[in-house]
Order: structure tokens, then sequence, then C-alpha cells
């Protein structure tokens, strides 16, 4: 008799032990899919504080501009890295295209550095138009599926100003 109680409570103890061994395992997959949702949430939200700041940048270029001509050449000087669209002329990079139209698209890897579009994470395209001195700019950051990060659309009007007045 004194055998069958060992018996029963070894296999009391072993049963106590698989379920805190379950208890556990279930806990701690719960635990690992916070840490994943966290991350995913904390790149996402790092994309999307760099879309921001690059549209930003790009808009505050376009706003200090007078006309497409001038955010072309600004956006030279300022984005060396600017890929030219189908306008582009034959050194590359941005320029305005007939009816005062302008596109520039900028590649962007993992961790928003300029790179080729062929290891390209992020795309920053910027369409600047004009007309009757109203300026446009639709600028919008996607990632490499085609979904849009962030949008930014500005416009503002250039005043008539004589030969002898500057901004």
């Amino acid at each position: 008799m004194i055998r069958r109680s060992r018996a029963q409570s070894s296999s009391l103890f072993l049963m106590e032990l698989i379920l805190a061994i379950l208890f556990f395992s279930i806990t701690s997959a719960v635990c690992v899919q916070f840490f994943v949702k966290s991350h995913l949430l904390s790149r996402e939200s790092k994309a999307l504080a760099q879309a921001v700041n690059e549209c930003t940048n790009i808009a505050e270029i376009f706003d200090a501009s007078e006309s497409t001509e001038d955010a072309v050449s600004l956006l030279r000087a300022n984005f060396p890295d600017l890929s030219a669209g189908a306008e582009a002329d034959e050194a590359g990079g941005l320029s305005p295209a007939a009816g005062g139209k302008a596109l520039a698209t900028m590649y962007y890897d993992d961790t928003f550095s300029p790179c080729k579009k062929e290891d390209a994470s992020y795309t920053l395209t910027a369409s600047l138009s004009e007309a009757n001195r109203m300026q446009t700019a639709e600028i919008r950051v996607t990632d490499s599926d085609g979904s849009v990060i962030y949008e930014l659309n500005t416009s503002h009007h250039n005043a008539r100003r004589t030969d002898d007045e500057e901004r």
C-alpha cells in the first residue's frame, strides 16, 4: 500500500508540473504576440514620422519658391537624390514639364536613407504645378506595396510684383 500512495503522489506532482508548463507556455505565446505587435507599431510610427518630415521639407521648399521653375531649382539644390520622371531632362533629376508641371521622385530604404529604385522600401513622389500664379504641390510617401503612408497637398498664390520688387 505504501507504493500506491507514492505512485499517486508522483502522478499528482507530474500532473501539476504539466499544468504549470502549459500555463507558462500559453502566457509566453501571448507575451510574444504583444512584443511583435509593439515592434510593428513602432516601425509604422517611425515610418510615418519620417514620411511627415520628408513631405514637410519638400512643402517648405515649395512654399518658398515663386514659380515651378524656381521650385525645381530649389529642390535640385536641396535634394540631390531626386529622380527624374517622364518630364526630366537629359542630365536626370527634376525638371519642369510643359504647362508648368513637374514631377519628382525620391527613393528611400528601410532606414529612410536615400537609395536607388531597386533597393527602395519607400517612395516619395511630388507633383508640382502652376496655373494663374497659383502653385500646387501634391506630395505622397508610399511603401513598397504601394499603400500610402502620408500625403500632403499644399498650394500658395504668388503675388504680382513689379520688376524692382523682390520677395
